[in-house]
């Protein structure tokens, strides 16, 4: 069975270091690698937005949303 694991995916206008896409294991993360001078919103104020999975964040410097990762799990030796 597969295991579904939160992404949240920030997509820049502008590229930063050359990218436009990062991908995270949370809003923390984000926070972690940008500061919110590059990504246009505090921690605190992404935090309080709610569900971005239904409804991205969009702003002038970037999108910011959420979406599953589906894995395979390991397969146990017989």
């Amino acid at each position: 069975m597969a295991q579904i694991r939160k992404v949240i995916h920030v997509e820049f206008r502008d590229p930063i270091d050359g990218k436009r896409h990062y991908y995270f294991g949370s809003k923390t993360a984000i926070f972690q690698r940008f500061t919110a001078q590059e990504i246009g919103i505090t921690y605190s104020s992404l935090r309080n937005i709610g569900n971005i999975k239904e409804k991205p964040y969009i702003n002038k410097l970037c999108t910011i949303r959420e979406g599953e990762l589906i894995a395979s799990q390991k397969r146990e030796e017989e």
